[in-house]
């Protein structure tokens, strides 16, 4: 790869490269909707990357060419959000751009020719990739490296609320930037505890599934499963779940819709469940870890309700699920993936059932939307 990235950019920019940079995606492990109430995550950077190419240039200009997309140049020297730049790779780079330059970092031109081995659909978080590596393109090029990972991290996302147009929080950054694999807490929302962990589970492998379908048309129904968080805790006298617990939600269940109560319960069970798996893997309990995720899995279905489109089981990630567990039994977990809906579901499945799932999915799917991935030790980093 490095030195198809090194001949491509020669035959684009006739210079060499003085970098070659890589941010894998993320996905994610326990935690489904809880990060925007400030609760408990945890999720892993994924060998699934975006990487590129990159050398300073003598002015402001970025210059991007990524295979299969059209090139674009961005003048540096105006930093503020154009309104036609809205969804584009465009709005990440300025946005990211300026909320360096604010606190203080250097910003500059460069260069970039960039590739992607995130296919559509595998629910990994691509724009966080995109905007961290481009954040570490700042922070190497201009700054030494000496930005810290937090900052770098809120850059994306600041990149991603106010110039993409895209309401997040911090997991998927997070989950890009840190390597490995992280609990993440998110109570003091400014500054997210974030903790490394590893998985000491040697016959483990993670797959992904995309079950298709598209996000398009799925933004309000991501929209309101933080508004019924926010609406359930402000009714319990708080602005946030975590600032209120269990018991104080199920005492004034009357005031809260039954989608509030169950969005609520959802929410501090999951944190529950990041508790107890961080205590599995700490304590080297595999079944114990894995009855974690297909907790997670089940409350998703029954309370958060973001397995599938009302009414829409075929081809939804339910329908996933329930046909993945039929294969794994006991020897593996399932939950979905990311927003929910639609899309991709991720898979822990141990050796004794890992070739019977690859083939049944890729049956039902098809080669392209059923993938092993790694945990990626690193976040954006030179290769």
């Amino acid at each position: 790869m490095q030195t198809r990235l090194t001949n491509k950019f020669i035959e684009l920019y006739n210079n060499t490269p003085t970098d070659l940079i890589s941010c894998g995606g993320r996905f994610e492990i326990l935690g489904n909707h809880t990060d925007h109430n400030h609760g408990l995550c945890m999720a892993a950077t994924c060998n699934l990357a975006i990487s590129s190419a990159v050398r300073p240039n003598e002015d402001l200009i970025v210059r991007l060419f990524s295979e299969g997309n059209p090139s674009f140049e961005i003048d540096l020297g105006n930093l503020e959000v154009v309104k036609e730049e809205t969804n584009t790779s465009q709005a990440l780079i300025r946005g990211v751009a300026n909320y360096l330059k604010n606190k203080g970092f250097n910003i500059g031109g460069f260069n970039i020719y960039m590739e992607s081995s995130i296919f559509s659909g595998a629910g990994v978080s691509s724009s966080a990739a995109f905007e961290l590596l481009i954040a570490q393109v700042f922070n190497k090029l201009f700054n030494n490296c000496e930005i810290d990972k937090m900052i770098l991290c809120k850059a994306g996302q600041y990149a991603e609320n106010k110039y993409f147009g895209k309401k997040s929080g911090l997991l998927d950054q997070i989950g890009v930037a840190y390597g490995g694999i992280v609990y993440i807490d998110f109570n003091d929302i400014d500054n997210p505890h974030v903790e490394p962990m590893t998985i000491d589970f040697k016959d483990l492998h993670y797959v992904i599934v995309n079950t298709g379908g598209s996000h398009a048309d799925l933004s309000d129904a991501y929209s309101a499963i933080p508004f019924d968080m926010h609406n359930a805790a402000k009714k319990c006298g708080v602005n946030f779940l975590v600032e209120t617990d269990l018991e104080t939600i199920k005492a004034n269940q009357n005031k809260l819709s039954d989608i509030e109560f169950s969005r609520a319960l959802h929410f501090f069970g999951e944190c529950e469940r990041v508790k107890i798996a961080k205590k599995a893997i700490l304590e080297g309990n595999e079944d114990l870890f894995l009855s974690c995720i297909n907790e997670s899995r089940l409350s998703s279905t029954n309370y958060l309700k973001n397995m599938m489109v009302e009414d829409q089981y075929e081809g939804s990630p339910l329908e996933a699920t329930d046909s993945i567990m039929k294969i794994i039994g006991d020897q593996g977990a399932c939950k979905i993936n990311g927003g929910g809906f639609a899309g991709s579901v991720i898979c822990l499945v141990k050796d004794s059932r890992f070739f019977e799932l690859l083939s049944e999915m890729k049956k039902r799917y098809g080669d392209s939307n059923v993938v092993e991935v790694y945990v990626r030790p690193v976040g954006p980093s030179n290769f």
